[in-house]
């Protein structure tokens, strides 16, 4: 493969319309309760997955891909994952969190232009240690189904029995 930034436009752009259907499958009640059975569906519900996903890509992934355009590389701690930046995130309208994680992921596949020609090989210093921009987009995808994943098997097993009882 040598077109990693066609290869790549394609990905982010798949697994973000999959991780979006998903959490469209649960109810507007069900995206922000945490699930049943959080041994086999995390204790997290599901709009903050989605919130959790375009906040990494917003402070840390972003970023990171613009390193490669000489951009420094972002603070470590630059990322504000925690509940109680979950809970202002939460009181926003539902559609501002798709909106937000749709912006960046946007933002991201536009940059993938600008990087058509970068080394994608060769490791440099990131927030992972030594890496290539293929894996630093590898790892926004990877994350992204990570996620999907949980949310669509939500949607899958509990959406006709979860909050029904």
């Amino acid at each position: 493969m040598n077109d990693y930034a066609a290869w790549f436009r394609t990905q982010l752009r798949s697994s973000a319309d999959g991780l979006i259907w998903g959490i469209y499958q649960l109810s507007a009640q069900q995206r922000y309760h945490a699930p049943p059975q959080p041994e086999y569906f995390g204790a997290w519900p599901a709009a903050r997955h989605l919130w959790h996903v375009a906040s990494y890509e917003r402070d840390l992934a972003l970023p990171s891909m613009r390193q490669w355009l000489g951009a420094p590389m972002p603070a470590a701690d630059a990322w504000k994952d925690s509940d109680e930046t979950w809970e202002l995130a939460a009181a926003q309208p539902f559609e501002q969190l798709v909106e937000a994680f749709q912006t960046v992921r946007g933002e991201q596949i536009a940059l993938l232009d600008e990087l058509a020609d970068a080394d994608w090989e060769t490791p440099r210093a990131t927030l992972w240690g030594e890496r290539p921009l293929r894996m630093v987009v590898s790892k926004t995808f990877q994350h992204t189904y990570e996620h999907a994943d949980t949310i669509l098997r939500m949607g899958i097993w509990l959406r006709d029995v979860w909050m029904n009882d």
